[in-house]
């Protein structure tokens, strides 16, 4: 049942992809539009009720594994589009974001042959640690998108070509407040999640090595995300530069969570 249910949904979100992607080649189309939104709609119920049925089967939930937090993202940042669709005139960045949203969760495929994390590293600290780097990298994501979208506004602006992406998208201030808005809330989850990262790792004991390369990647986009919100609030920085800035800070925090997956997927 759950193996149908993760099938059907990944279908979904392939369907979805393709609906989004046409977007791109027939802007303005309402109706694709609607239709785009409506197999997201049923593809968001497939996913809630594959999480339930593998809750069910397996006995706990996404937080307590690398690869169920593949799954949990997938969610996250795809009702998260969603919702702003009816907010703001974004529909354009489902072509960004509704692919991303597929690869994670074929991601969360690959976690049904790793074994459970040991009992003696176990602890409170686990779910709490990748809880707080799903929701900060699921925000990371949207306003990575949101930050897509400003790069390609403001190039269609600067050459003066007003037809395109550009009438489908909000202005660039709107723009760049939403993406602002979104790392704002995720730095402190990414925060969080480091330290308890941090706290985790000690229980693993001496051997373990100081500083590995996901950590390497989790600090790098610590201080990436640091470093524009500071130069954001304390020079009003804004614009292309903030929004590659979010860009970079949020592959960096992807591939910690593929560098996690890699390394449980490998059994090392």
């Amino acid at each position: 049942m759950v193996d149908g249910s993760f099938a059907i949904t990944a279908v979904l979100y392939g369907l979805s992809c393709v609906l989004y992607l046409a977007m791109l080649a027939s802007p303005g189309n309402q109706r694709l539009i609607t239709i785009a939104r409506g197999v997201l709609v049923i593809a968001i119920i497939g996913h809630t009720s594959f999480l339930i049925g593998e809750y069910v089967s397996l006995g706990y939930g996404p937080f307590r594994s690398i690869h169920g937090s593949f799954s949990m993202v997938s969610l996250i940042v795809v009702a998260g589009f969603l919702a702003a669709q009816f907010r703001f005139r974004v529909s354009v960045l489902g072509a960004i974001l509704v692919p991303l949203t597929l690869l994670f969760f074929l991601g969360a495929g690959l976690g049904a042959s790793v074994d459970p994390v040991p009992e003696n590293v176990r602890s409170f600290l686990l779910p709490l640690h990748i809880a707080v780097n799903v929701l900060g990298l699921a925000l990371f994501a949207l306003a990575s998108s949101v930050a897509v979208g400003y790069v390609l506004q403001e190039r269609q602006l600067r050459q003066k070509r007003l037809d395109g992406i550009s009438q489908r998208l909000p202005p660039l201030d709107v723009l760049d407040r939403l993406s602002l808005r979104l790392v704002t809330i995720g730095f402190p989850l990414l925060t969080i999640g480091i330290i308890t990262g941090g706290m985790w790792a000690a229980r693993l004991g001496p051997d373990a090595p100081l500083m590995s390369l996901n950590q390497a990647f989790a600090l790098a986009a610590w201080l990436l995300f640091a470093g524009v919100l500071m130069l954001r609030f304390a020079i009003g920085w804004q614009g292309r530069r903030a929004a590659i800035g979010t860009i970079c800070g949020f592959l960096c925090t992807a591939l910690v969570l593929a560098g996690y997956a890699v390394r449980t997927t490998g059994g090392s």
